[in-house]
């Protein structure tokens, strides 16, 4: 599961692979360590009961959760993302958005099969 942040934006980005494994377990986590022990993490939680996307950050970790009916509907649709803006204490929104991943265009050699390439809008045209 990719991250990318920018300015009052978290935007994760998911293989086919990982929403398999998020599927089953309801909870897909990735960290990146830094020397000293430090740890910066973020996680993707399915809760059954949970009215609306919701995040926090606490002790170096993201934890973004959805609502477990509407990401297996996202799964099972060609929807490519969900999204939402959480207000952010009296400044601006924080925008969350959840994608299924692409293949980079600039990058021709790497294996594909784990992306969504057949929802990009450059697809082949399907026989």
């Amino acid at each position: 599961m990719k991250i990318r942040c920018d300015q009052h934006s978290i935007r994760l980005r998911l293989r086919k692979s990982e929403l398999v494994q998020l599927r089953a377990e309801k909870w897909l986590e990735t960290s990146v360590h830094f020397p000293g022990g430090q740890v910066f993490a973020w996680e993707l939680a399915l809760l059954e009961h949970a009215p609306d996307i919701e995040a926090h950050f606490s002790e170096g970790r993201i934890r973004v959760q959805v609502p477990e009916a509407q990401a297996l509907n996202w799964m099972d649709t060609e929807t490519v993302g969900m999204e939402c803006f959480l207000p952010a204490g009296g400044g601006p929104s924080l925008h969350i958005l959840i994608e299924k991943d692409f293949p980079c265009k600039d990058r021709p050699d790497e294996d594909k099969s784990d992306f969504f390439t057949e929802l990009a809008e450059d697809a082949p045209v399907k026989c």
